[in-house]
């Protein structure tokens, strides 16, 4: 089985990143962390799982170890295959989507493309596993709504002026890459990112 993957990024798009492996290039279904940590041309080591089916083959890949399990968990519930799943964590971070699940509270599992249905499905099947094994990633007040990050808002504000979710997470990369560690707050890191966005 195929635990992991390093070479250089070739290209990246909203849904993946093209991976040159020692001369193959493999498409990869990213999770959000992933895409963001992805610059073209540049070396990229990651978590990843092969997912073979009659449609063909398929590679998902993580930024981390919490990742790559909670997909696999997201793909026993059914009707949740590995594209739906790894959208999923596309648009939200594993502690998100594990706080929902542990709250029942599957209105925060809303992205596009997985419908109320399946959200409450998810919640009613993994809520006893979860709140177990990804214990450490539970937040102790899952009860109520996380806050949205500094970096959330700013993707939402974004793709809401029609930029992809990978262009919006590529400039806020970089902005707090130039930040040199320099706390940034929303409004200074909106106009940042999206300065860089219009330039090109």
């Amino acid at each position: 089985m195929i635990r992991c993957l390093a070479g250089t990024v070739l290209s990246i798009d909203d849904e993946t990143i093209c991976l040159d492996v020692s001369g193959f290039g493999i498409e990869v279904y990213a999770s959000g962390t992933l895409l963001s940590a992805a610059a073209v041309g540049e070396e990229l080591h990651c978590l990843a799982y092969l997912h073979a089916s009659e449609a063909g083959m398929t590679m998902f890949g993580f930024s981390d170890e919490h990742e790559r399990a909670l997909f696999l968990e997201i793909t026993q519930v059914k009707t949740m295959g590995g594209k739906l799943s790894i959208a999923l964590l596309r648009h939200l971070d594993a502690a998100a989507i594990v706080s929902a699940i542990t709250a029942s509270d599957s209105s925060r599992l809303a992205v596009p493309g997985l419908g109320p249905k399946r959200a409450e499905r998810i919640c009613f099947e993994l809520g006893p596993k979860i709140a177990k094994k990804f214990a450490s990633l539970a937040a102790p007040g899952s009860g109520t709504r996380a806050p949205v990050s500094v970096d959330g808002e700013v993707i939402i504000g974004l793709t809401g002026l029609g930029f992809s979710r990978a262009e919006a997470m590529r400039a806020i990369s970089a902005c707090r890459s130039e930040a040199g560690g320099r706390e940034l707050g929303e409004e200074e890191l909106m106009m940042s990112a999206l300065g860089k966005l219009q330039r090109k």
